[in-house]
């Protein structure tokens, strides 16, 4: 069986795995009991939206006092830092929704999209 390079999905590199924020659950827990009136914005929601979940939708254990689990920035899911560390490395998305957790870029509007091949 042969595989063709444009068939395979590259994961995310070191460096932006690396800034998505960790924290221990049991923060997440008392950021949820907390919620609203801290107006942290965009983060702090994302942050309380992790913490409805109670177990690693990628490994499935309920979730320790003592884990670190890994806030993902555009979908504020949360996961067992190893465990989302891995799937991570191997593809580009959200275990769970499949939304690119990398910021995406303002959309080009269509006028300004130049065609790659012009006909005769």
């Amino acid at each position: 069986m042969m595989v063709i390079a444009d068939d395979i999905e590259l994961g995310l590199n070191e460096g932006t795995l690396m800034s998505y924020p960790k924290v221990l659950y049991a923060e997440l827990k008392k950021k949820k009991k907390g919620e609203g009136g801290g107006g942290g914005g965009e983060k702090e929601s994302a942050v309380i939206a992790a913490a409805a979940s109670t177990c690693c939708s990628i490994c499935l254990a309920d979730y320790k006092e003592a884990d670190v689990l890994r806030v993902l920035p555009e979908c504020g899911h949360a996961f067992h830092l190893t465990c989302v560390d891995t799937w991570l490395r191997l593809h580009p998305t959200c275990p769970l929704c499949r939304t690119s957790p990398v910021p995406s870029p303002l959309p080009t509007p269509l006028a300004e999209v130049v065609p790659l091949a012009r006909q005769s």
